[in-house]
């Protein structure tokens, strides 16, 4: 695992080889509406990183990206760029004539994939330590009496419906229907939380585990068991398997399964055209830096209209995303 510290010195030595920008007093700052779940890699490295490179300021906002997305439908938010969990969130939020064409295209950006984090001073820290080693059932850990676990709110956030999905292929890999039992209702209140809160919760003890992206662990240090690919949604040749599970939104929408990819767009919103070119760049540039935040790397494609991608980045997205 790479410390802090030596990425940072990672991320700066790497800016000498992204292209910088020509700025304007009117073009100069990039606003960033995020998935909540970068918020760690985006404001202690990757946003630092960018300004010293490019020389454009950044601002950035972490949401969960359902959320996110509806706070841009809504025009309560007008970011410059958007980073979403999921390729979905783009095409049923933004994208189309009924959401205004907000987003004309997205291109994918990097993979991650669902484990199960434990605070390491927790009382079944050991417990969890074995599952971790493959000794004990990590869905065993998770029924002792005592063990409180939290989830993401899949209403607002991808990694919540995720992790529904999560459960219910647990408990078709397992042959034990009982597993997405252990759940209640998909918005329990017991167990769902925003996705900083469930984090900190983990952190502090008040939860002995939680369902996460295994980047953000990564960034935070906290000790975790892998999953199986057949339910960690992170294994790109396991799509049709994924898709078996489905998850209905209040919206009246529907998602299914499918692994877990996160884009970057420059939505219509935008207010800084050059600052916004130049963030996507250096993400869709900087593959070895968000290897060390615990990212997967995905080959970078163009879902929507590649027309409509500015000719400054087609060069980086020389393929076609299909669901």
């Amino acid at each position: 695992m790479i410390g802090l510290g030596a990425l940072l010195s990672a991320l700066f030595a790497a800016s000498a080889v992204v292209p910088s920008c020509k700025k304007s007093a009117q073009d100069n700052t990039v606003s960033v509406l995020y998935a909540g779940s970068l918020a760690t890699a985006m404001e202690n490295g990757l946003g630092a990183a960018f300004s010293k490179a490019t020389g454009h300021s950044y601002n950035g906002e972490a949401q969960g990206s359902l959320g996110a997305a509806r706070m841009i439908h809504d025009h309560l938010r007008s970011p410059d760029v958007f980073i979403s969990a999921d390729p979905t969130v783009n095409e049923t939020v933004l994208m189309g004539d009924k959401n205004e064409n907000l987003v004309s295209w997205f291109v994918t950006m990097a993979s991650s994939q669902l484990v199960l984090a434990y605070n390491p001073k927790s009382s079944f820290a050991e417990k969890f330590q074995a599952a971790a080693a493959n000794t004990l059932p990590w869905y065993e850990v998770l029924q002792l009496p005592g063990v409180r676990f939290g989830r993401g709110d899949p209403t607002t956030d991808p990694k919540g419906y995720r992790t529904l999905f999560l459960f219910d292929l647990a408990g078709r890999h397992y042959q034990k229907p009982e597993i997405p039992r252990m759940l209640g209702e998909p918005l329990n209140p017991d167990q769902v939380f925003p996705e900083i809160v469930l984090l900190a919760r983990v952190e502090s003890g008040q939860f002995d585990a939680g369902f996460f992206y295994r980047h953000e662990v990564v960034a935070h240090h906290l000790p975790y068991v892998t999953l199986p690919p057949e339910i960690n949604l992170g294994d790109p040749k396991l799509a049709r398997l994924y898709a078996e599970a489905t998850y209905k939104l209040p919206s009246g929408g529907q998602v299914a399964g499918a692994p877990i990819i996160f884009t970057i767009t420059i939505p219509r919103t935008v207010s800084h055209p050059a600052a916004a070119e130049a963030l996507v760049q250096f993400l869709l540039s900087s593959t070895k830096l968000l290897e060390g935040f615990g990212f997967g790397t995905v080959e970078h494609q163009v879902g929507g209209d590649r027309e409509q991608v500015p000719a400054s980045l087609r060069g980086l997205c020389p393929g076609t995303y299909k669901p």
